[in-house]
């Protein structure tokens, strides 16, 4: 009876180290995390992993949803997996992450709304990611998975970025006036600055409009103090979309009045 109690025991340690770790939250490898799956407990690649996520924005739309997919190309399904967002490189949470197609969430020690997979082995899934308010500027995708089994089985780690549409630097001083300065560089590729100065506090908004008054982006500052603001633009519209080349017109709003000038887009 000894003998048949020791070899059961061996065979359910066993089972843990080929099932068990499947299922570990927390080990998506981000900020204040549990590490990953192979810092603390795999750290073997058996083949060459072949995971892949689609869906994540390099650049971002606050408020915006996006639907992320994960999956292999080819080979063996992916046992399990730990995903979360963050904040640039920190710990803090960036947005909202929410099941979609064989996942679901979770919260464990060190890490809040993270996602995985409902049952293990599973080939492809996907999770909506819903982007935080304006000005967060850049946020880190961090996932850590298995693919295979514990004894015949490659770890991964995917880490992607992403930053908002815009970026906004702030001087606090007073101005000598209320001015909205000649976008630089102009025409531009990639990006530009836009930058004005304040001299009233109150709510500002710059609005881009192409050559037939469509409205292309825009993007308030509640309760704006006074001072000197410099905007970082891609020519990215509020939806993520590159604008085409053209000639548009930016206008700031303030309590002072309005202003506008014209910019062009060469691609």
């Amino acid at each position: 009876m000894r003998k048949f109690y020791i070899v059961c025991i061996s065979l359910l340690v066993y089972s843990g180290l080929l099932f068990a770790h499947s299922y570990y939250t927390g080990y998506s490898g981000a900020p204040s995390s549990n590490g990953t799956c192979s810092s603390s407990c795999h750290d073997l690649n058996n083949f060459s992993p072949t995971c892949d996520i689609t869906g994540f924005p390099e650049v971002f739309a606050p408020g915006e949803q996006y639907t992320i997919t994960v999956r292999h190309d080819g080979g063996l399904a992916i046992s399990q997996f730990n995903c979360s967002i963050r904040i640039d490189s920190d710990s803090s949470i960036a947005g909202v992450i929410t099941a979609g197609d064989n996942t679901e969430t979770y919260t464990a020690a060190n890490e809040n709304n993270g996602i995985h997979w409902v049952s293990t082995d599973t080939d492809s899934g996907t999770f909506i990611w819903t982007a935080p308010d304006m000005w967060t500027r850049h946020v880190t995708l961090y996932w850590a998975g298995l693919q295979g089994t514990y004894v015949n089985g490659a770890d991964q780690q995917i880490v992607l970025h992403s930053r908002e549409v815009n970026s906004i630097d702030y001087i606090a001083k007073l101005p000598d006036e209320f001015a909205l300065n000649q976008n630089y560089p102009n025409p531009f590729n990639s990006s530009t600055i836009i930058s004005c100065e304040i001299s009233k506090p109150g709510d500002v908004i710059l609005e881009i409009a192409n050559i037939l008054g469509q409205r292309a982006y825009y993007i308030s500052i509640p309760d704006a103090k006074p001072g000197r603001y410099s905007i970082d633009w891609n020519g990215i519209d509020n939806n993520g979309n590159e604008l085409p080349s053209g000639l548009y017109f930016y206008q700031l709003r303030a309590p002072e009045g309005c202003l506008t000038r014209k910019m062009a887009i060469l691609r």
